[in-house]
């Protein structure tokens, strides 16, 4: 499991955060296996180094954990607690050897180290959908456990041996269930890997690589589905087209041309709301589906962004710039109908003379 997050991160460019729960998964599976392979003796002089790959394990995963939600891993604490619990490992290693005190020393700091990132972790908790919900429990129940094992240790494995454990059913059990629910971790984790893969691909499909909006068929799907949910609500679709761009291309070159198309649709999206959408829907050509009351506050928002272009003076050549729009209401949630009326009353608005913004009624509403 570790490997496959390794290879997800170096070869398919997954997050940086699958980087260290790989390395969480990988140290303490290297101490597990040598620890399996051998004898009591040897056991007790590398518990401390085995200890330490435990502990070091548990915070690579508790980093992992704080890089994935933007919380805060706590690693300077951590690290304190490694060192300390690794101190007394050493102690109960080599001067009073007691495999009980080792165990609940390494499975009370395990846990303790695996904690420290759950309160920031759980601080966004109900803005997550049900996916990094079942990530985020799953991690909380790995911890849960971990403490309920000390328990465990401390009722019923106080006078273990070391060549008792592999015989021990508490241990049996607690070791399968360790694994169970690694595995678990790891599979709803990939689970949440590749469902944010194939959204990230579904919006880049959606977006115009060159404005970063919506494209074409990025804004009929958006718009559809916002008309589906909430067919009650009042829609107008602004067309805007950037007046004369032939000419700033034949003058400045497609690369200018480029940048104002960039720096325009920047414009439009930063004089909208938030539910708003704004798309590229080809060429020198934008477009904007407004949810709101009535036609004069669209009409205000069309003016607004109007004027934003007007007022700017575009990249380095101070290039000025003016846009022509068309404005109409979505009638009985039919986007299609409401494009063709906004684009004809968009070339009205150019052969009226451009930088004016026309309305379904044709009443012409010139600057100022």
């Amino acid at each position: 499991m570790g490997s496959l997050f390794l290879i997800c991160h170096f070869l398919f460019k997954a997050p940086h955060y699958l980087l260290w729960l790989g390395v969480g998964y990988i140290v303490p599976a290297f101490s597990l296996a040598a620890q399996c392979l051998m004898s009591g003796d040897q056991l007790n002089v590398a518990a401390p180094v085995l200890g330490g790959m435990y502990l070091f394990g548990a915070w690579a995963s508790a980093y992992a954990m704080a890089l994935r939600k933007k919380a805060h891993a706590h690693s300077k604490v951590a690290w304190f607690l490694i060192v300390i619990l690794t101190a007394l490992l050493s102690y109960y290693s080599y001067i009073d050897q007691q495999l009980w005190m080792r165990m609940l020393i390494l499975n009370f700091g395990i846990a303790t180290v695996s904690s420290l990132v759950l309160v920031s972790m759980f601080r966004g908790y109900k803005n997550n959908d049900w996916l990094n919900k079942i990530v985020d429990l799953s991690y909380l129940f790995i911890v849960l456990y971990t403490f309920i094992r000390c328990l465990i240790i401390f009722h019923f494995l106080e006078d273990i041996k070391i060549a008792m454990l592999s015989k021990s059913v508490w241990w049996l059990m607690m070791l399968a269930a360790s694994i169970l629910l690694s595995m678990w971790f790891a599979m709803v984790l990939l689970g949440t890997l590749v469902r944010d893969i194939i959204l990230k691909l579904k919006d880049e499909r959606s977006r115009d690589p060159l404005t970063h909006l919506l494209n074409r068929r990025g804004f009929y799907d958006y718009a559809e589905e916002n008309l589906v949910k909430s067919p009650i609500k009042k829609y107008f679709l602004l067309m805007c087209d950037v007046d004369h761009f032939k000419k700033i291309n034949d003058r400045y070159g497609h690369l200018a041309g480029d940048g104002i198309l960039n720096e325009v649709g920047l414009i439009i999206s930063q004089n909208v709301r938030e539910h708003d959408l704004v798309g590229r829907f080809g060429g020198e050509e934008f477009i904007v589906l407004l949810q709101v009351e009535d036609l004069i506050v669209a009409y205000q928002l069309s003016e607004r962004i109007r004027t934003a272009i007007e007022m700017e003076l575009f990249l380095e050549q101070k290039i000025s710039v003016t846009a022509s729009f068309g404005l109409t209401q979505v009638k009985n949630q039919d986007l299609t109908h409401a494009i063709g009326v906004a684009d004809k009353l968009l070339y009205a608005a150019k052969r009226a003379g451009r930088n004016c913004t026309l309305l379904e009624t044709h009443e012409k509403m010139m600057k100022g």
